[in-house]
């Protein structure tokens, strides 16, 4: 279990949105309020539940971090000296207090949702029964989304075993009382890798019903479509992680789901996704305002872009996967003594984790993987095309056989969410080494390196918790 100085205990985070013609994002500064008084009444309640939200943009975990640390152990950007160890797949140990600060941030998160539906429960009434069902739908999807990157980024991938039966992560899903938190009943173990994705699972189910839809009309989106759970969301989740499971069949169901809503679409100018957060592509989104990052060693642009602290660079090799008619090369790649991701430059930049894009490789993916012998589903190609042609209407993708078609669609997914937070999960979910890249040698699939190590801290103060091998 964490310790308890990790911890926010007793009180929700207390935030409000407002909008203007400008641009919609999370106020602060936010209060705190204990839980008596946090679930008072109704508009307390409801307060609390967007304080969820400031929970999920954990500065270590979901504010940016989760997403860098999976990119730069990948091979498109390399990171400089201020990350340390943390890409270096050699010399990383169980010390590192950026591997730690990100694993306390994932549970704190996983706590301020768990808290939540602990006080909800008991001052159960006091909000209209459809705002109580949406609040505790919005609670599990917080816990679920940081879930699945716990266990991405702690763990071997599914398909490391057959049945996903190998070490996950401790699934802990009631709040804890403080003055029980050293007890030896919550020195939890790991569950396995199928439990901890069951768990996603069953949490995403059972908000989606309480979830609203979202607006058919561009002119309607707002902050809560996109920086909110919606029912858009949680099936896109779900047809990722049925991805990451190679359930090809109900990962195409899922993004059938999405894509027949009619709720996304494709935006003309991929650039506007990053500057305009509420577009028709965007499905789901950490918000984040100008006040949510002040430490500018947290924000993705502080690192990403040439304007902040630029620790870290494109590599020349991704940008020449891209002809130079691509808007991901023209408008996203940045020259500026050396190559620059041009996703993210403010750091009140929101942190993209769904977009349509996404759900259409999804459904490209599955439809290639199901395809029987080794023919090319042309459905499939068609949706890889659909996705180049909007940045690069010049090029086709082209293949003649199935396992072309499953290469042209991960390297389509490579140009089109590169630094979006899956670097490294494209190659462990599919089985495939990490090349060398830099100064690091190749990982082989299944080597101990391509896992974070859990915290030394955590594993002496609980031992159930059992190392990864290697640490």
């Amino acid at each position: 279990m964490l310790k308890l100085k990790y911890i926010l205990i007793g009180s929700l985070a207390l935030t409000s949105l407002f909008s203007s013609c400008q641009k919609q994002t999370f106020e602060q500064p936010y209060a705190y309020l204990e839980p008596e008084d946090a679930f008072l009444n109704a508009d307390r309640i409801g307060k609390t539940a967007v304080g969820m939200y400031d929970a999920l943009q954990n500065r270590d975990f979901l504010g940016g971090r989760a997403f860098i640390y999976a990119d730069i152990r990948a091979i498109d950007c390399s990171a400089g000296p201020y990350f340390g160890s943390v890409p270096n797949y050699e010399n990383l140990t169980s010390e590192n207090l950026m591997v730690e600060a990100s694993f306390v941030g994932g549970y704190r998160t996983v706590y301020e949702a768990n808290f939540f539906l602990k006080n909800i429960a008991k001052y159960t009434g006091r909000a209209k029964p459809e705002d109580e069902a949406k609040y505790i739908a919005e609670a599990k999807f917080i816990r679920a989304l940081s879930y699945f990157y716990l266990v991405n980024l702690w763990a071997q991938p599914y398909k490391f075993t057959n049945d996903g039966s190998h070490p996950g992560v401790a699934l802990v899903l009631n709040a804890t009382d403080p003055s029980k938190i050293f007890d030896a009943s919550n020195q939890v173990p790991r569950n396995s890798v199928k439990e901890v994705y069951d768990q996603i699972i069953k949490d995403l189910n059972e908000a989606l019903p309480s979830l609203p839809k979202v607006p058919a009309a561009a002119a309607s989106r707002s902050i809560s479509n996109v920086g909110r759970a919606t029912q858009g969301a949680v099936n896109g989740l779900l047809a990722r992680v049925y991805l990451y499971k190679q359930d090809y069949a109900k990962a195409l169901e899922y993004s059938n789901k999405v894509i027949s809503s009619n709720e996304y679409s494709l935006v003309p100018n991929i650039k506007n996704i990053f500057t305009d957060y509420t577009t028709m592509e965007s499905m789901f989104s950490v918000a984040h305002s100008g006040g949510d990052n002040p430490n500018t060693n947290h924000s993705l642009s502080q690192h990403y872009s040439p304007n902040g602290r630029a620790d870290i660079q494109v590599s020349s090799s991704f940008e020449s996967l891209m002809s130079e008619n691509d808007a991901r090369r023209k408008d996203l790649i940045i020259e500026d003594d050396g190559l620059w991701n041009g996703k993210f430059s403010s750091i009140g930049d929101w942190v993209p984790v769904l977009r349509f894009s996404e759900i259409l490789l999804i459904k490209a993916e599955a439809l290639a993987n199901l395809e029987n012998g080794t023919n090319v589903n042309s459905e499939a190609l068609a949706l890889v095309n659909q996705v180049r042609h909007r940045s690069d209407p010049s090029t086709n993708v082209t293949a003649t056989n199935k396992n072309e078609l499953i290469a042209a669609v991960l390297k389509e997914r490579r140009l089109e969410l590169a630094f979006e937070g899956q670097g490294i999960y494209e190659f462990l979910r599919t089985g495939r080494n990490i090349p060398a890249h830099g100064i690091f040698n190749e990982q082989v699939w299944g080597s101990n390196k391509v896992v974070f190590p859990f915290p030394y801290s955590e594993t002496q103060q609980n031992p159930n918790l059992v190392q990864n091998p290697g640490y």
